[in-house]
């Protein structure tokens, strides 16, 4: 289980949901969306509707549907950051970063008080093997949202997957210990924790 941790990348991701009419919109087979160029008209009711029937079946593991009405939505209005963090999510589980960095960076832009997809977006760069773009961006979303425990644990398991062995390091192993509630989470910090006493105990004692 310490190494399933220290080595998995699991996407966790709070998905909005809203009040959808009587008659949701379909998804019609062929909808694309556009970044640049795009129509100014919104229909931000439909873009939520579609999105929450999104996230349903992502969560069913449905990619495919998923896919299909994320870009609905989002071909209803553009600016509706759920569907892009949501649509990221599609993309990193299959293993598309390329795809999910663009999403999850466009769902930061436009949810700025949101630490989701900053999260996400660490969870991409992590992956990739980029750590300190990881860090960075697990840190914005704790700066967010400072006791989420998820957050935290991305953070720590960057910065030790980085090399950091330092104070700060420490610190977040003893923090993470504190507000997790995860078990298998709680046993990897203190194992890490105490793996790092032991190195800087061992060092101090060949000064």
């Amino acid at each position: 289980m310490i190494q399933a941790i220290s080595t998995a990348f699991v996407l966790v991701i709070t998905v909005a949901f809203g009040c959808s009419s009587a008659h949701p919109p379909t998804a019609p087979a062929d909808a694309e969306y556009h970044t640049l160029g795009r129509d100014t008209r919104r229909d931000t009711d439909s873009a939520r509707s579609l999105n929450d029937r999104a996230a349903t079946a992502i969560r069913q593991g449905n990619y495919t549907e998923g896919e299909k009405l994320l870009r609905a939505a989002l071909a209803a209005d553009v600016m509706f950051g759920p569907a892009h963090n949501n649509l990221g999510k599609v993309y990193f589980a299959q293993k598309n970063l390329y795809l999910a960095a663009w999403e999850f960076t466009y769902a930061a832009k436009l949810m700025q008080h949101q630490p989701e997809p900053r999260n996400n977006l660490g969870l991409v760069f992590e992956a990739s093997g980029k750590f300190d773009e990881a860090v960075a961006q697990y840190s914005e979303a704790r700066n967010l949202e400072s006791d989420n425990a998820e957050f935290l644990g991305n953070e720590v398991r960057a910065r030790l997957r980085r090399g950091d062995h330092d104070a700060q390091v420490r610190e977040l192993l003893d923090h993470l210990i504190a507000v997790d509630t995860r078990p298998a989470w709680i046993e990897w910090a203190r194992h890490r924790l105490t793996l790092l006493n032991a190195s800087l105990s061992f060092q101090r004692q060949q000064k």
